[in-house]
């Protein structure tokens, strides 16, 4: 990190508290200009301390990285980092390799190597971020290779599994809901925005914003998603052309959106008065549609595609646009109920 780069971050750590997001980011590009053709120099580097050097990379991570990434996403690096370096007591522009490695090995006894390998990955991609602003020069974990971890079936519903998981809905708004997660695998974060107005009733198109890539994208409800959805609506007294959220709390305010607590509960409710012999879960119903996209001749590529995942390759990020009419055809190729 030079000199120039140094003096811009510590104007955004210093705004932070100050302005949103959106502010922010036009005060860095401010600053970019300003000083373009201004050359700085300095009598210090980063704060000397243990605990001004972390704190410093850690306010420098809530303003530039952490906007970017979900908070559940932020929360979980945290939690790592925190108590990483409650063990290792260092700054973390001093770590090695070794350190890193001594971590993982304090954490073996009482974790599986697919959990070892998620901690891996948290340091991984923060020291990756620090890398990229260049407090370091390489990521210390670079050099350690993840984890032999047994790979487990991946999750998911039978038909059998989705039929007796309907023998425990006894509200209007369970069926709506299971049908609707089934129909078009958002993520749960993303159920709480939808709108019922956001729905056209007539081709079934949603479009939704995605919590994870902060990106719009579509999906769709079938004929018997929208039919319990409509039963729902119904129950409720209002109309297709509310502005109350889809999906709200059966009990206090009515008209409160259901948020991804609330969601998971349901489900859960839902699972257990069904007598499941097995967890059931919101995301449960993403892997399951993918499964099903795939078990009737999808490809894996046109799972991604209707989840919302970002393309893989070259080509399907920077060369192939796919708009709503091959999303729509993938829903009725191997998603709409049949």
């Amino acid at each position: 990190m030079n000199t120039k780069e140094r003096v811009r971050n510590n104007i955004l750590v210093g705004m932070k508290m100050h302005l949103d997001i959106c502010t922010m980011a036009v005060l860095d590009a401010v600053i970019v200009k300003a000083v373009q053709n201004v050359e700085i120099t300095e009598t210090s580097t980063l704060p000397a301390t243990f605990d001004d050097t972390n704190r410093y990379i850690m306010s420098l991570f809530d303003t530039k990285k952490a906007p970017k990434l979900s908070p559940k996403t932020v929360e979980y690096y945290k939690s790592t980092l925190n108590e990483f370096v409650a063990l290792i007591n260092k700054p973390l522009n001093k770590i090695s390799e070794s350190d890193v490695e001594y971590y993982l090995l304090t954490k073996k006894p009482s974790n599986t190597n697919a959990s070892l390998n998620n901690l891996r990955r948290n340091l991984s991609a923060f020291f990756n971020w620090m890398r990229k602003e260049k407090i370091i020069s390489e990521n210390p974990c670079d050099g350690i290779e993840p984890y032999a971890a047994v790979e487990r079936p991946i999750d998911h519903m039978e038909a059998t599994d989705v039929e007796k998981l309907k023998l425990g809905c006894i509200h209007k708004r369970d069926r709506a809901l299971i049908e609707f997660m089934r129909s078009t695998a958002i993520r749960r974060g993303e159920i709480p925005l939808v709108k019922v107005c956001d729905i056209d009733f007539r081709s079934g198109k949603l479009i939704i914003f995605s919590e994870k890539t902060q990106k719009y994208r579509t999906v769709f409800l079938d004929d018997v998603a929208i039919h319990y959805i409509q039963e729902y609506l119904k129950d409720r007294g209002i109309t297709e052309g509310s502005r109350e959220p889809l999906f709200t709390y059966l009990r206090g305010d009515k008209t409160k959106a259901l948020d991804v607590d609330g969601i998971y509960a349901s489900i859960k409710d839902i699972a257990k008065r069904a007598g499941m012999g097995r967890r059931v879960y919101p995301h449960l119903f993403r892997k399951t549609t993918a499964t099903n996209i795939c078990r009737r001749g999808g490809s894996e590529d046109a799972a991604g595609e209707y989840l919302g995942h970002a393309p893989r390759n070259v080509t399907g990020k920077h060369y192939t646009y796919k708009g709503d009419r091959h999303i729509e055809q993938i829903f009725h190729n191997y998603v709409e109920a049949v």
